[in-house]
């Protein structure tokens, strides 16, 4: 069954949660996770790739993996590439302790959205934008 959502829908239902669940193999930039914390949801997330950038082990409960070669039917990925195989029994481990512990949630999730908006936010965004344009144009002289 394939569900689609709008983003309204999806930053809806995001919202309604209470903790939000990424076990990643491979992940781009992590879009439910950014969402997530962005809207102060406490994140439980494979401790790989791009969530990173926006996710630390103050915020979000990271779960431990082994890199594992990746096995592709599809043939999508070059041949020799690895990707993180999450831990399952970590990830239920700091699942439930999210679920036992309601100020652990609150103070989580409080924090991956102040996190999250400092380094996702517009103000990053700006500041990313007049970096790369005073370096183009010292470039081009």
């Amino acid at each position: 069954v394939q569900l689609h959502l709008s983003d309204r829908a999806m930053l809806g239902l995001i919202k309604s949660c209470d903790i939000a669940l990424s076990l990643h193999r491979s992940e781009g930039f992590g879009l439910l996770a950014a969402h997530a914390a962005y809207l102060g949801r406490p994140v439980v997330a494979t401790a790989w790739s791009a969530p990173l950038e926006y996710l630390s082990p103050d915020v979000a409960q990271l779960v431990d993996f082994m890199r594992v070669p990746v096995v592709d039917p599809q043939k999508i990925y070059p041949a020799g590439q690895s990707w993180a195989e999450p831990d399952l029994d970590d990830a239920v481990q700091k699942l439930e302790e999210l679920v036992r512990d309601a100020d652990k949630r609150r103070r989580m999730g409080e924090a991956a959205g102040r996190l999250a908006r400092e380094r996702l936010g517009p103000d990053a965004w700006w500041a990313q934008y007049r970096r790369l344009v005073a370096k183009l144009v010292r470039s081009t002289g």
